[in-house]
């Protein structure tokens, strides 16, 4: 009877001698655990930047609708109203925020009739003193709605898919000045001859804030197809002289942003006429420094439920 009360008592001796110790460790851990920095505010107001995707993320169950309009080019000059009244581009689109890192949306653009499916997400976030970039990834699938002649012989379904992915690495370098570099890849299921399935590209966005509200923003992508001549090469053949296939222009864009705490409003000027990134990469034609710009506008509208 003894013996089993003396074992009770050193059992209880030893759990609290456990909980006691562990209570050590736990408070010596806390200790040793660095803090961590406070959040830098994000570089960008809104996620989307003239032609690009920024890193921006919104909080949790926050609805972004964006409005995107491009006009014609202004080469036309008076006979259009420099473009205005010229052939336009439009995408309507809804982003929502499952998490304070992840959105998803879905858009729908008028050229080609591409319906979008995206998803974005933040992988790290620039910290004050502490980890010097936002890190981001944001990829596309698109679905092009118009009429199957479009896609040549041997017509399936699959041919109308395209994708898009991104790697983007912003920094807020003080309050005024913050900028993005990006890194994607771009596949079109079926494409013509004269171009490949597959191109890469690099981006680069930067915004200068000149008021409270007001920020000049300046935007550039440049598609890299490897295995392409150059734009307008001649070539010798068996036929004589001939054009070579053509790669895709750069995309420059300038304008000006005008932002609030729900609502974000670009108007710039700049050469690509597709509005999803995969278009802009894979098919613009539009020389930016030989007069074939536009004008365009982005209005995005946010909601916090």
């Amino acid at each position: 009877m003894m013996t089993t009360i003396h074992m009770k008592k050193s059992l209880l001796v030893l759990l609290l001698l456990f909980i006691g110790f562990g209570n050590i460790f736990a408070q010596e851990g806390e200790e040793a655990k660095p803090e961590k920095k406070p959040l830098e505010r994000a570089p960008f107001e809104s996620g989307i930047f003239m032609d690009d995707q920024t890193v921006k993320t919104y909080p949790a169950n926050s609805l972004e609708f964006i409005l995107q309009h491009r006009f014609g080019t202004i080469q036309n000059g008076f006979t259009d109203l420099f473009g205005i009244w010229g052939a336009t581009n439009i995408r309507m689109a809804l982003n929502y925020s499952i998490t304070d890192n992840l959105m998803i949306g879905f858009g729908t653009t008028k050229n080609n009739r591409y319906q979008d499916l995206s998803l974005k997400y933040t992988f790290f976030h620039q910290r004050k003193g502490g980890f010097p970039l936002t890190i981001g990834y944001y990829g596309n699938m698109a679905l092009n709605a118009g009429d199957k002649s479009n896609f040549g012989k041997d017509y399936a379904f699959v041919d109308r898919f395209s994708y898009f992915h991104e790697l983007m690495f912003a920094r807020r370098f003080s309050r005024a000045f913050s900028m993005q570099m990006g890194f994607a890849f771009v596949h079109f299921n079926k494409v013509d001859t004269t171009i490949k399935n597959d191109a890469f590209s690099i981006s680069a966005i930067a915004r200068l804030k000149v008021s409270p509200q007001t920020s000049v923003i300046a935007s550039c992508e440049v598609p890299l197809m490897l295995g392409y001549d150059t734009p307008f090469i001649l070539k010798y053949g068996q036929k004589g002289i001939y054009y070579g296939p053509r790669s895709p222009l750069p995309n420059f864009g300038l304008g000006v942003e005008i932002s609030t705490s729900t609502h974000a409003f670009h108007i710039f000027v700049s050469a690509a006429p597709g509005l999803l990134p995969q278009d802009i990469v894979m098919y613009n034609q539009n020389d930016f420094f030989n007069g074939a710009i536009m004008f365009g506008f982005n209005m995005t509208r946010l909601w916090n439920f």
